[in-house]
């Protein structure tokens, strides 16, 4: 009965504030094959073929570990995959949304960002990122990517359609 409790709890709050102010009050659903839900450390781990989506922020990946604060509060997704995918409409006048890829994807419910590591690859608009690390910043749009000598960071941008 706890673990039912813990998880309708996970499931029932919305705590971040997403690009679109309506994300923050849908519910945070969860597909998966199989859960494993631990109250006393608080935290859960999602495995095979997971969805995690709240309004228009969307994680997919092979396994999916939740972590929540001591009010119950969802604190960081982090999805790993083959690759793991993120997505999320920023905007309502957005024809696409944003979407990114990588071997594992953190993102953090208190900065409101998108952490991929492991050929990472951010697609927006027009443009594409790509490169060992790139942190996406839900709320400004702001992209960051790191990289080295030996691992380069890459920007592709396509002309504008006339």
């Amino acid at each position: 009965m706890a673990k039912r409790y813990f998880l309708g709890l996970m499931l029932a709050i919305a705590p971040a504030v997403f690009a679109l102010p309506e994300d923050r009050d849908q519910p945070i659903e969860i597909t998966a094959d199989s859960a494993v839900i631990n109250e006393k450390q608080s935290q859960a781990e999602y495995t095979g073929a997971v969805v995690v989506t709240q309004g228009t922020l969307k994680f997919e990946g092979n396994v999916v570990n939740l972590k929540t604060n001591e009010d119950g509060e969802v604190e960081t997704f982090v999805a790993k995959g083959q690759p793991a995918r993120f997505e999320n409409l920023r905007r309502k006048t957005d024809q696409e949304p944003v979407k990114g890829h990588a071997q594992v994807i953190d993102y953090s419910f208190d900065t409101d960002r998108v952490v991929l590591t492991g050929d990472a690859m951010i697609t927006s608009e027009d443009s594409e990122f790509s490169g060992p690390e790139i942190t996406y910043d839900l709320k400004s749009g702001e992209v960051t990517a790191a990289g080295s000598r030996s691992s380069r960071v890459n920007m592709t941008m396509q002309p504008k359609k006339k």
